[in-house]
């Protein structure tokens, strides 16, 4: 990283991951960038996504297990009297992995329950039919990055 001083340490990029709220998948599509924004859990150094099994996420992710991603905990615009003298005030982390398609019915239910458990639901059933259908993927991180650039102090 080009600032270091920017660089957030292992254990506050870890904080992040578990507080953020949204990821952004970034996916190639032989080489045309695909992206799209999901609900995610974090546990165990791995992220947990569930979707459809049809679509054009999973025919990407079938021909090139590779992601990126991106999960942005705050942002703010600071607006200036000049024009190139705007910013963001942000706290960010990105990184890379590789994507896996669960299928055992023990595994896809503690997928589903890192999602669940990441947005507060920590006791949770699922019907065997719906677990059946959702297609769960395990995002194991191979190297992520968290980065902050906070507010300027006023007067600055």
């Amino acid at each position: 990283m080009r600032r270091s001083e920017k660089q957030l340490t292992d254990d506050q990029t870890k904080e992040l991951l578990k507080k953020g709220e949204v990821m952004y998948l970034s996916l190639a599509d032989e080489g045309t960038p695909y992206g799209v924004a999901m609900n995610y859990g974090y546990k165990d150094g791995a992220v947990y996504l569930h979707c459809a099994y049809e679509g054009r996420k999973m025919d990407i992710i079938k021909k090139n297990p590779k992601a990126a991603f991106m999960v942005v905990s705050s942002s703010e615009l600071i607006k200036k009297e000049t024009s190139c003298g705007w910013t963001c005030a942000f706290t960010s982390v990105m990184g890379d992995g590789t994507i896996e398609i669960i299928e055992g019915d023990a595994e896809k239910r503690a997928g589903l329950d890192a999602l669940m458990e990441h947005y507060g639901k920590m006791e949770n059933t699922y019907a065997d039919k719906m677990v059946e259908r959702t297609c769960v993927l395990k995002l194991t991180i191979d190297s992520c990055t968290g980065k902050t650039s906070p507010a300027p102090v006023k007067g600055e």
